[in-house]
């Protein structure tokens, strides 16, 4: 244990800080964890209540721990922002943040389009779509929901042996179709059932949702995604050039 000394310059509640600060770093508290309370970390470092509670505000402030109440202090959850330059891959985002990227395929269908989502890919309602459902986790935590609708053409995606991970990176193996651009569309939806039943969260827990057009180099598009995001665990991000 390290100890805690009024003599060396940092503050006590400075060095209570840094002290679990490391203690998470080097796994002792992993995220989820409970802390020891005020009184017990009080008389672990022989300290006052008043500095335990200065440094825990610390931490909570930094949003490294959180403050659950009648229950105690937590470590929370990490927090990862995607890659700018990982060019809208959330698997090539992970991988350069030295996170685990994983996928679970839910469901990939054929099904009518509904009259938004024929109007988003430019097709009349009813026309038959390919429909592909999937949970996007990164080191095991799930973060998005994702719901990627394709015209007929793609029906390849039926037919061979997608298994749910990168989309890209499959489009252009097996297809020969590469996203050039995308265009993207901001709004706050509430958890549905099934979003809280993978993501984990309550039903009307507030999710970001990115309506996204991919666009092919050719101009044309590619597909339409909703994703809906726990942006308690994942940042999405946007680069812009301005002229």
């Amino acid at each position: 244990m390290e100890n805690i000394k009024s003599e060396i310059g940092a503050p006590l509640y400075q060095q209570l800080s840094d002290t679990i600060k490391e203690q998470i770093r080097i796994g002792q508290y992993q995220a989820g964890d409970k802390i020891p309370s005020e009184s017990q970390l009080s008389e672990l470092y022989s300290i006052s209540r008043i500095t335990v509670r200065n440094a825990l505000q610390h931490l909570v402030d930094e949003h490294i721990l959180i403050k659950k109440k009648g229950k105690g202090t937590y470590v929370a959850q990490q927090v990862r922002v995607e890659e700018m330059s990982a060019g809208n891959s959330f698997t090539r985002s992970c991988e350069m943040m030295g996170a685990i990227p994983s996928t679970k395929l839910i469901s990939l269908a054929k099904e009518p389009a509904e009259k938004k989502i024929a109007e988003f890919i430019g097709i009349q309602p009813d026309e038959m779509i390919i429909c592909i459902k999937r949970l996007r986790l990164i080191d095991d935590m799930a973060a998005i929901f994702e719901v990627d609708y394709f015209k007929k053409e793609f029906d390849i995606l039926l037919r061979d042996d997608f298994d749910g991970n990168s989309l890209l990176m499959y489009l252009r193996e097996k297809t020969g179709h590469r996203a050039a651009r995308t265009e993207d569309l901001f709004d706050i939806r509430h958890a549905t059932k099934e979003h809280a039943k993978y993501l984990g969260c309550t039903a009307s827990f507030p999710l970001l949702c990115v309506s996204q057009k991919v666009f092919g180099e050719d101009g044309e598009l590619m597909y339409f995604n909703e994703q809906y995001i726990r942006s308690d665990r994942y940042k999405y991000a946007v680069r812009t050039t301005v002229e």
